[in-house]
């Protein structure tokens, strides 16, 4: 006899396997979806883990005490307790237990130790898939970088993400590392920093107590390349050729390397052709801004993280003040814990959106930014490494041509000079030539991502000037 789910034929006295019970949640939550917000599945629901089956009691465990707090309220209890019955009606009770409950049961409160990689580098355990918030700016990347840990060295490889500042990058890296340690336990990992990896090879090169030998066995001989802000490599020619031969050595022996960026590779003027070539061989896929609902969910998930209870209407003031100013993810949580600890100083259990117009009227909406023509020019610089006689020079290699672009197109945005004098501040061009530079980018920005990021990244070193 058939019924809904996992078999009705079980009786109550039967323990259901460890893949049963895991099976009677999956098949519950598509249910469970159709009845809550986007959000609160997201940050409360789907992030409940099975815990145990024993005598009709079906027991599921909440990342913390908040976690618990909002998965069984009177909005979303009901609806899981009905979806786990309906899929498997052997359930009699269903109850939700956080961390703490768990360890008093005298069994441990999951794995918090951080995991190890090769070399002995401390992986984040706090940045995994399951806490990383996915919306319509990062669902592509999100995706990719799955498909890596779970399939290392096959499809994707390699796979170059890059975007701004606090938006998720490091976040992949590690979440791609603790798949692998939980996962795929037999392979050999390597996560640094592009700093680390310069560094290493330097003191090879110095060192006589370690030869070349054990520079190479570290990094050409894992099974997994972690290697974060690879831009900075691209100024030190050394460091470059050593790591070109270690790309190579690793893809084409199918072992995996995933790099991050603060830009494409297209962007990195001093990179070498061969390496912007190995670089583009896999997939590049950029990490863009959240919009509103996705950063309500992240400060929804952050507040639950920290074990803190804070009202949906704070959260909601505060996405839509970090889309107004554009915050990366990380400014936007120091954000929240900037509200959280005043209302705190305040004596006050939860804060109020009083509080949040008091601690945050630092940081207006509307402030007005100064800035000059120079400084605009020297930003521009600054992100592209190259120099102002490159910009305002006459060579036309594309490497210069397309900084110029952007820094007509910049100090139209935030200037009111006319085309004439901007043409005389970038070498005596022809207003033509500034008008032509000003509407490709103006172009552009209605479809290329990168040229997006381009703008928004060296914006925002404008106003912090």
């Amino acid at each position: 006899m058939c019924g809904k789910g996992i078999d009705q034929g079980r009786s109550l006295g039967v323990k259901l396997s460890t893949m049963d019970i895991n099976k009677v949640w999956k098949q519950s939550l598509p249910k469970i979806a159709d009845k809550v917000s986007s959000i609160s599945f997201d940050c409360w629901i789907k992030t409940l883990s099975v815990d145990s089956f024993t005598n009709g009691v079906f027991t599921l465990l909440a990342e913390s005490k908040n976690a618990k707090d909002y998965a069984t309220n009177d909005r979303h209890f009901p609806y899981i307790e009905s979806a786990v019955k309906d899929t498997a009606p052997v359930v009699e009770t269903v109850t939700i237990i956080d961390p703490v409950e768990k360890e008093q049961r005298g069994a441990p409160a999951g794995n918090t130790k951080p995991g190890k990689t090769k070399d002995q580098l401390t992986v984040n355990p706090n940045m995994t898939f399951e806490n990383f918030i996915v919306g319509k700016s990062n669902e592509v990347v999100a995706a990719a970088a799955e498909g890596v840990a779970k399939n290392p060295g096959k499809r994707i490889n390699p796979l170059f993400i890059y975007g701004g500042v606090g938006l998720g990058k490091t976040h992949l890296l590690n979440a791609i590392a603790n798949h692998l340690i939980i996962n795929k336990h037999e392979l050999s990992i390597v996560l640094a920093t592009s700093e680390k990896f310069t560094n290493d090879y330097i003191y090879t090169i110095k060192s006589k107590d370690q030869p070349a030998e054990a520079f190479r066995e570290k990094y050409r001989t894992t099974d997994v390349l972690l290697i974060d802000d690879i831009q900075f490599i691209a100024d030190k020619p050394s460091t470059q050729e050593e790591f070109f031969h270690t790309f190579n050595d690793l893809v084409q022996n199918g072992r995996q390397v995933v790099l991050t960026s603060d830009r494409h590779p297209d962007d990195m003027p001093k990179l070498q052709e061969r390496m912007r070539s190995r670089f583009k061989s896999g997939l590049i896929q950029d990490i863009g801004s959240p919009d509103v609902e996705m950063r309500t969910a992240i400060l929804h998930k952050k507040a639950i993280m920290e074990n803190e209870h804070v009202p949906e209407e704070i959260i909601a003031y505060l996405a839509r003040l970090a889309v107004d100013q554009d915050m990366n993810i990380r400014d936007m949580g120091g954000m929240l814990n900037k509200v959280i600890q005043y209302a705190r100083l305040m004596n006050r259990p939860i804060p109020t959106i009083e509080d949040c117009a008091t601690i945050l009227n630092d940081t207006p909406q509307d402030k007005k930014v100064q800035t000059t023509a120079d400084n605009i020019i020297d930003q521009v610089c600054k992100y592209f490494n190259i120099t102002k006689a490159d910009i305002i020079g006459k060579r036309r290699n594309r490497e210069f041509v397309e900084p110029r672009m952007f820094a007509i197109y910049l100090i139209t945005e935030f200037l009111n000079i006319p085309l004439v004098s901007i043409g005389q501040l970038l070498g005596n061009r022809d207003h033509t030539t500034i008008m032509h530079g000003r509407n490709k980018i103006q172009s552009l920005l209605a479809t290329d991502n990168r040229v997006k990021m381009i703008v928004k990244d060296i914006s925002k070193m404008v106003r912090s000037e």
